[in-house]
């Protein structure tokens, strides 16, 4: 999937701009939570054609951030409808 489909498909299910989106995953990136991999192909407007995995500690920090939420969840501190896009109703 080409990474401008893949960043608005992110941006649609997130609620972020792809502009903030792409300063998101820089972030990450310089974070080491993700890992960039350059296809070393450009895609429209000569921009790279890249595309981002979770490393390892990304993992860990997403399984963190998940119990969080699901202990967050208990306490009452957040509305099931909290943990669904507008796009799960259809």
């Amino acid at each position: 999937m080409p990474e401008s489909r893949r960043l608005v498909r992110i941006s649609r299910a997130t609620g972020i701009d792809r502009k903030e989106l792409r300063d998101h995953l820089e972030r990450l990136t310089a974070g080491e939570l993700l890992e960039l991999i350059d296809e070393g192909k450009t895609g429209r407007g000569g921009h790279p054609v890249c595309h981002w995995n979770i490393s390892e500690p990304g993992r860990m920090w997403r399984s963190d951030l998940g119990r969080f939420l699901q202990f967050g969840e208990r306490l009452g501190y957040y509305p099931e409808s909290f943990f669904y896009l507008p796009s799960d109703a259809y």
